[in-house]
């Protein structure tokens, strides 16, 4: 743990000393009971097979069902059982996810936490043996309630310590997130009271859990589809079918629109001189740099190799050109060094403008991509703005001021 800040590390120790002292507690002061060996096998095993299946959002969220099974397991069984559950369903996932140990750690210590509060709500007063009624539901939702509230609650600030990623920005307490998570909760808590009605009906109340999975993994799937794997960014098979539309769009309402071009400098050396794992690597960056500097609703897709291309709807000459050198001098801020060597990184980026420069997709980018070597030509690190005329004399084009921009040599 000695990469996270001290705020993390401290966060940590807590959850785990918190959890190892719930589980003694719990288990010191359950109610002596006969196990019963077939539910607790079932909920171990189920647990455990789901556990291996997880689903990654395209927020880059992931979810776990195993939510069903630690919340039934919090009505069903004993501390003993439900904590091996937990911690049973998780290192059986170690055995294909390899994650840093005290990731995993928190992870166990999260589930055991939230399930022993949730099993407190539950049985607090209320006889293990109680038939189905108003008051039990209630105690069930209750239960699924408060584990939900409390794994995200704890998640919520181990991202927040370990990550310096705000509580709000990491998404996991929002209204989607959540609310996924209490529909999972629910049907825990319906399978664990009808599994005290009659044991044959819980395969019916778990019977959506495929439909609940394949719901959740659709999303991330299309997300995929559109996404380069290398960078995070759009790939180009979805920038040209959003710049078609947006290009349309432009075209009807008559509402300005720009595209960039964004061409990685000495990218050959770097491979050259730091191998080619170390020009991913700087393929990487530069993209997450360009994803700082555009707008939220503009589109950075990598077009190929060391380019990238920026969709920029209601975006005027002046307001793309103020980007452009947004993404340059992001880029340029940028350092690899290795061996006390440093190499310097920047970019080309081209700009060129609806209707003027094109009227369709292929020919914005041909125009931006011309602009690009008129850049590079010029002795590279700098924005250029479509010329048609390759013979003409740049000129200097002064990037507003009201957006915190400095001026730089951007030429037209």
């Amino acid at each position: 743990m000695r990469e996270l800040a001290p705020p993390a590390r401290v966060y940590l120790a807590a959850v785990f000393s918190v959890a190892a002292l719930l589980t003694v507690v719990s288990v010191s002061q359950a109610r002596p009971v006969v196990p019963d060996l077939a539910v607790a096998a079932l909920i171990l095993g189920l647990a455990t097979g789901v556990q291996q299946f997880k689903v990654r959002s395209p927020k880059h969220q992931t979810y776990f069902l195993t939510t069903i099974f630690f919340v039934a397991g919090a009505i069903l069984l004993s501390p003993v059982e439900l904590v091996a559950a937990v911690v049973l369903s998780h290192l059986v996932e170690l055995l294909h996810a390899r994650y840093r140990w005290y990731i995993q750690a928190f992870n166990i210590a999260n589930f055991t936490i939230a399930g022993l509060v949730a099993r407190v709500m539950y049985t607090v007063g209320q006889p293990a043996t109680a038939a189905p009624g108003a008051g039990l539901v209630l105690r069930a939702a209750a239960a699924g309630l408060v584990f939900v509230l409390l794994n995200h609650l704890l998640t919520a600030l181990v991202i927040l310590w370990a990550r310096r990623i705000p509580i709000k920005q990491a998404g996991t307490l929002s209204r989607e997130n959540l609310g996924t998570d209490l529909a999972l909760a629910a049907l825990g808590a319906l399978a664990a009271l009808v599994w005290r009605t009659d044991p044959w009906l819980v395969p019916l109340c778990l019977a959506p859990l495929f439909l609940i999975y394949q719901s959740l993994r659709i999303p991330g799937l299309q997300e995929e589809a559109r996404t380069d794997p290398k960078t995070g960014l759009a790939n180009m098979k979805h920038f040209n079918e959003a710049c078609a539309m947006e290009i349309d769009r432009a075209g009807r309402f008559r509402r300005p629109l720009s595209v960039l071009m964004a061409d990685l400098d000495h990218l050959r050396e770097i491979n050259n001189g730091r191998g080619h794992l170390a020009g991913d690597q700087v393929i990487r960056r530069v993209a997450e740099a360009i994803r700082r500097a555009v707008r939220e609703y503009d589109l950075a897709a990598r077009f190929g190799g060391d380019e990238f291309a920026v969709l920029m709807p209601e975006s005027t000459l002046p307001d793309a050109v103020v980007v452009a050198e947004r993404i340059r001098r992001e880029v340029e801020s940028l350092s690899d060094t290795a061996a006390g060597q440093s190499l310097p990184i920047t970019v080309s980026v081209g700009v060129a403008h609806f209707p003027r420069d094109g009227k369709t997709a292929t020919d914005l980018l041909q125009a931006a991509d011309r602009a690009v070597y008129q850049a590079k030509a010029f002795g590279r690190n700098r924005v250029f703005v479509f010329e048609d005329r390759l013979d003409a004399a740049p000129e200097l084009v002064l990037v507003p001021m009201g957006v915190n921009e400095e001026l730089s040599p951007i030429r037209n």
